[in-house]
């Protein structure tokens, strides 16, 4: 890989374009990699770095990073053979699930009569083709596109209602300099109009750092909750409409200084905290501000229940990365149970603690992860009338490491899921299940089939069907051996994409088994729409000890609703003699709990079934 400059690259492409033969490089393209909103640019450089030395087409080409997220390529593939790396190169990037958008410009050296300036703007305008058409994708420029193009990218422009299209042209053909281009060209966000993250982040730090600026300054990060269903029922266009609003509304803020729409329906704002007045007080008015919106926006769509939660963090030490601040608030954010009505929440000392623990919390599960300091527990499932192990829950335990405290899992897992970290916390998982199964096959030990979890982060990715059956199937198991347990909780969002996922496990083998069944409010809604193979019986029906009557009535009751639907019922939970002789009565024969075994290692697991 030859990495240079900006300048250096344009001197090395000019070269070129003044040779005669053009053989030797033919494509001029553009990447812009949208990557995890909290790393700074040295380590998203990194990470395509790592990305990009994976396929030969960048292995061989002379590229640059022109801003971040942004690289401009010169390479000596021809176009068939730059397309099909292009495609595979953008489908297992999307794979990885770190990125949250690649688009990819490219234009053909041919009659280009030496006007590298040409080539610029016809690879530019192939990125935004890619960009507008939702992203994922590549575009070579084409000469049918051009008046779209013209329209999109205006849109962009800062300057684009005081140009004519010829002086529009005009004006971006005589920035010649690389780095310019992009960065204006990346300067706004084309739904909200407001600046694009990137550019916000320079901004808000360059106010953060200046000497100068003696006003008080803080951020807000905000999210709609319900923006998901506006989309859904009114379209997109609707939603479009409601996000610049919503942008109009914050750039309204008399204590406004930058904002940026970060992604979807997720906002960011700098502003500024006036003499005798509290964050406190500046959050209340936040809330009131979104209410008195949501207000007039509600004769818009009536049909949908819009609200707002917001975290707030002061600036407090102008040392600080803008980052840092942007981390806080967000914390407070995700702090917030959504509601009908909008809230908002202020970083403070209390919040500070929880901030720190949390932080040093994250800290040690990155460590843990690094140094594969995971592995699982297995906790048996009995028939109580037979009193036999019928099979296994594979649950994931954190070992002691460098004489820090391994965290329990009411404290990894949900942090896990919030960083998205739990996908590859899984993946292991599954890995080390399947090793476990395959060395108990090759040993001639009888198999028995192993539960596990999968969260609802793995429904964001289109290839977790594939990636899961890989792992399954490239350890030689049969898929009887593998079961999934899925909580209730997954279904709230992106319900067809889970649904055309548990379809696809079923038809592969996989047995699909709903957890936790009754603590939410959908469960039986659920019952009808998805074939499940078994149910677990939430432990809140059992309580603490004694059975209350009315839990009693409800666990017949669901009982004999399985038998009539032919579906397995196990209860989890079980502590007590008095337990197990209930549901023995009640017709529920498979169980899972303390009073047969809590969850221990494999080996303990092995005396037991194994004697």
């Amino acid at each position: 890989m030859y990495l240079y400059d900006d300048i250096e690259l344009k001197e090395l492409i000019i070269k070129e374009l003044k040779k005669d033969n053009n053989s030797l490089h033919s494509i001029l393209l553009v990447i812009h990699i949208e990557s995890s909103i909290y790393k700074n640019n040295e380590d998203m450089k990194k990470d395509i770095l790592e990305l990009l030395k994976k396929y030969p087409l960048f292995q061989k080409s002379a590229f640059s990073f022109v801003s971040s997220g942004k690289i401009v390529v010169f390479s000596d593939l021809g176009k068939d053979e730059t397309e099909k790396i292009m495609k595979k190169f953008l489908s297992e990037a999307k794979k990885e699930n770190i990125y949250k958008n690649i688009s990819i410009g490219a234009t053909t050296v041919k009659n280009h009569d030496g006007k590298l300036e040409l080539l610029y703007q016809q690879v530019i305008r192939a990125m935004f083709h890619a960009e507008t058409a939702g992203g994922w994708q590549y575009f070579f420029y084409s000469e049918d596109k051009e008046k779209e193009f013209l329209e999109t990218v205006k849109n962009f422009w800062e300057f684009n209602e005081e140009l004519s299209d010829s002086e529009f042209i005009s004006k971006l053909m005589t920035n010649n300099q690389i780095k310019g281009l992009f960065d204006r060209l990346g300067h706004f966000d084309d739904v909200s109009g407001l600046p694009a993250y990137n550019t916000f982040i320079k901004k808000a730090q360059k106010h953060i750092e200046d000497k100068t600026e003696k006003r008080k300054l803080a951020v807000l990060y905000t999210d709609i909750i319900g923006f998901k269903s506006l989309n859904r029922i009114y379209g997109e266009k609707e939603g479009n409409r409601f996000l610049k609003s919503f942008a109009a509304l914050i750039k309204a803020n008399e204590f406004y200084i930058t904002a940026c729409r970060v992604y979807a329906d997720n906002f960011i704002e700098l502003f500024t905290i006036p003499e005798g007045i509290t964050l406190e007080q500046l959050s209340e008015k936040f809330v009131r501000d979104c209410n008195g919106f949501l207000q007039k926006e509600s004769l818009f769509h009536p049909k949908c229940n819009l609200g707002f939660i917001c975290g707030m963090c002061s600036i407090d030490d102008r040392n600080e990365s803008v980052y840092s601040y942007i981390s806080k608030a967000d914390d407070v954010r995700k702090s917030l149970k959504p509601f009908l009505t909008s809230k908002s929440g202020v970083f403070n000392e209390e919040k500070k603690s929880l901030y720190l623990t949390k932080q040093e919390r994250l800290r040690t599960i990155m460590t843990a992860l690094e140094n594969e300091n995971f592995t699982f527990y297995l906790q048996p499932k009995f028939n109580v009338l037979t009193n036999e192990i019928t099979g296994a829950e594979a649950l994931v335990r954190m070992k002691p490491f460098e004489n820090i405290l391994s965290l329990m899992p009411g404290d990894f897992i949900p942090l896990m899921e919030e960083t998205g970290d739990i996908v590859k916390l899984d993946f292991t998982i599954y890995q080390k299940v399947c090793e476990y199964i395959k060395e108990r096959k090759n040993k001639g030990l009888a198999l028995f089939p192993i539960s596990v979890n999968v969260s609802r982060e793995h429904f964001k990715n289109p290839y977790f069907v594939q990636q899961f059956d890989h792992i399954i199937k490239s350890n030689n198991i049969e898929s009887k051996y593998i079961e999934i347990e899925i909580t209730e909780s997954i279904f709230s969002h992106n319900l067809k994409d889970i649904l055309d996922a548990i379809y696809k496990l079923k038809s592969l083998g996989y047995s699909i088994q709903m957890d936790d069944f009754g603590s939410g409010y959908s469960s039986l809604n659920l019952l009808k729409d998805i074939p499940f193979d078994l149910i677990k019986l939430d432990k809140e029906f059992l309580g603490r000890g004694k059975i209350s009557k009315k839990n009693k009535v409800l666990i017949k009751g669901i009982v004999a609703l399985c038998k009539e639907l032919k579906i397995p019922l196990l209860c989890e939970g079980v502590e007590t003699k008095e337990q197990v002789n209930f549901l023995k009565s009640a017709g529920c024969h498979i169980v899972q709990g303390f009073y047969f075994a809590k969850p221990m290692p494999v080996n303990d697991f092995e005396k037991i079934y194994d004697k």
